[in-house]
């Protein structure tokens, strides 16, 4: 079972209710028949400016209202970080069964290899801000993925678009 189980990658902030909302809805990329809202979710975000660059990475899911939404709407309204930033990407550890239930673990147990975590944090940062000299994309194996909510076909088609610009910088 992966340790991360879900994924958005570059979700836009104008897209999210950030005053009366508690929502970060998705639809999974591969079957997009049932939304799941990731407002709880625990795992890693960053955010990007509009040039696609990484400008913050954190944590979220440590502690009460502390999960993906209120997070970022701490970023989107209330921080140094408000007007520095349109997209972000997030890394999930909730699984959506979980989500949809609200029955969180507070203590995360994985078992695994040392080989598999370090695998897992390498694709991590590289998918999060990618280095120039980085060939390969790195490997997620077992990840969900997810489209935001809003404008669901405008979402795939960005996606394509950022896939190509992102393939375009790692080759410079």
């Amino acid at each position: 079972m992966p340790i991360i189980k879900n994924a958005g990658y570059m979700w836009h902030r104008k897209y999210v209710d950030w005053q009366s909302g508690n929502e970060l809805i998705g639809f999974p990329v591969e079957k997009a028949d049932k939304c799941v809202n990731f407002a709880n979710q625990a795992g890693i975000y960053a955010l990007y400016d509009k040039d696609f660059r990484c400008v913050y990475v954190g944590q979220a899911g440590r502690g009460e209202l502390k999960g993906l939404y209120h997070r970022l709407k701490d970023h989107a309204i209330t921080d140094y970080l408000f007007c520095r930033w349109e997209r972000f990407s997030w890394y999930g550890f909730y699984s959506e069964k979980c989500l949809e239930e609200n029955s969180y673990d507070k203590e995360y147990k994985v078992n695994t290899e040392v080989n598999v975590v370090l695998d897992l944090v390498e694709s991590l940062i590289i998918r999060v801000n990618p280095p120039n000299m980085n060939v390969a994309m790195g490997s997620l194996p077992g990840i969900k993925w997810f489209y935001q909510e809003a404008e669901f076909e405008e979402q795939a088609f960005e996606y394509e678009q950022l896939k190509k610009k992102f393939e375009s910088m790692k080759k410079k």
